[in-house]
């Protein structure tokens, strides 16, 4: 799927004519006028069957290919496709927008409409009555047929996985047991369409498998909290290796001391991350609780946070790399909570004592929301927070101690 990064990149793709309609692509000189609507909810629900891009801003020569750049005005046209979709489909398809201005004029430019694989498809248009199904060919928009929906609606059944059973496979899957008195904090993501290729493009994306290291390391150091406290995915020092052929593990271990940790009780300074090249990634951290020198149990809420919004930013890398932008189950989980009180919130009176033995939360939403990994962070992670320090305004990443 080609979703082009640069006004210049459109304008040398649309003139060297290397633009063609296709079942995952479609230019359009322009948004359609106000009684046209349809022509657009049309046009993103054909193509959220399979994913594809839509290119505003580029028009059709006399031979009826994509050649003539023709910048459209950028203000309010995302929002203006927005209202459309939402009103326009049942149920409303997930949508990414791009907007590439041009360098002369910053106000015009091209609109990139990133529609990808929906996992609820097929999405019915309504607008105007219609209430068809569609999808796409080599050369535009078609009308699925009552086999093509059947088919559909039995691949949505088979999307709908068991978020909590993936959490559990991650929690088995921890690199050590589980010990008497520590915390661990586990967390995984998967693309809801499994992708054997995803992988290798983010290593073409990004050079070589070293270069693919540098850029998830960037990303994990990227979260403010990280520099604080230990264990931590983005302090850099991350030791990257091969997992058979299929996967790598970034680990703060080198690989003897896996066989040795519940014998040399260090298992708080690890923390790591497993990526598969269909898409799965990992993580694991170890010290999501603790016993400080007082010997009280603490849950470490910056530890559990950063680690986690580092995870969520390399996964974020990881997929950019390799042009996924479908849907993404996520969950966290974090143990050996019973009675443990907060970090944040020690010394102080009446402090909390956590009622519960583990923490769970999973979800689903688009790759792009990966993006801002701070505030999927605060999304999964808010309500055990709130129980640990009692503080409805408690952030972990403006909490910098």
């Amino acid at each position: 799927m080609w979703i082009p990064e640069s006004a210049q990149e459109v304008e040398h793709a649309a003139r060297g004519g290397h633009l063609d309609e296709t079942a995952s692509f479609d230019a359009k000189a322009d948004l359609p006028p106000p009684k046209k609507n349809a022509d657009l909810a049309t046009d993103v629900a054909a193509m959220s069957t399979d994913g594809g891009v839509l290119l505003y801003g580029v028009a059709e020569d006399d031979n009826e290919r994509p050649t003539i750049p023709q910048p459209i005005a950028l203000a309010g046209a995302a929002d203006r496709i927005g209202q459309i979709v939402a009103t326009s489909i049942a149920e409303v398809p997930h949508i990414e927008f791009r907007e590439l201005p041009c360098a002369d004029d910053p106000s015009r430019g091209y609109l990139v409409v990133i529609v990808p694989q929906s996992p609820r498809a097929p999405h019915q248009v309504i607008v105007g009555g219609d209430l068809r199904f569609y999808g796409r060919g080599p050369k535009g928009n078609r009308r699925l047929t009552e086999g093509e929906v059947a088919r559909l609606y039995e691949r949505r059944q088979v999307w709908a996985v068991n978020r909590d059973a993936l959490l559990a496979e991650c929690i088995a899957a921890a690199p050590v047991e589980p010990h008497p008195t520590i915390g661990y904090v586990h967390a995984f993501a998967r693309p809801v369409a499994a992708d054997n290729a995803l992988g290798e493009r983010a290593l073409a994306a990004l050079g070589c498998e070293q270069g693919m290291f540098n850029a998830l390391s960037q990303a994990a150091s990227s979260s403010r909290i990280m520099s604080t406290f230990d264990p931590s995915l983005g302090h850099g020092g991350l030791r990257w290796q091969p997992q058979g052929a299929d996967a790598w593990r970034g680990s703060r271990w080198l690989a003897s001391e896996y066989s040795e940790a519940n014998r040399k009780d260090h298992v708080t300074g690890l923390a790591e991350v497993e990526l598969k090249v269909d898409g799965r990634g990992r993580m694991f951290c170890g010290r999501a609780t603790d016993v400080i020198r007082d010997g009280k149990t603490v849950v470490m809420e910056v530890i559990i946070a950063g680690n986690v919004g580092a995870f969520f930013a390399m996964m974020n890398t990881y997929y950019r790399a390799a042009a996924y932008h479908g849907h993404v189950d996520v969950g966290v989980a974090v143990t050996n909570l019973r009675g443990a009180g907060s970090l944040r919130m020690r010394g102080a009176m009446h402090a909390l004592s956590y009622g519960a033995d583990t923490f769970t939360r999973t979800d689903r939403f688009g790759a792009a929301a990966l993006g801002d990994h701070e505030q999927r962070t605060r999304d999964l992670l808010g309500r055990l927070f709130l129980a640990t320090t009692g503080l409805d305004e408690y952030d972990p990443f403006a909490d910098v101690q």
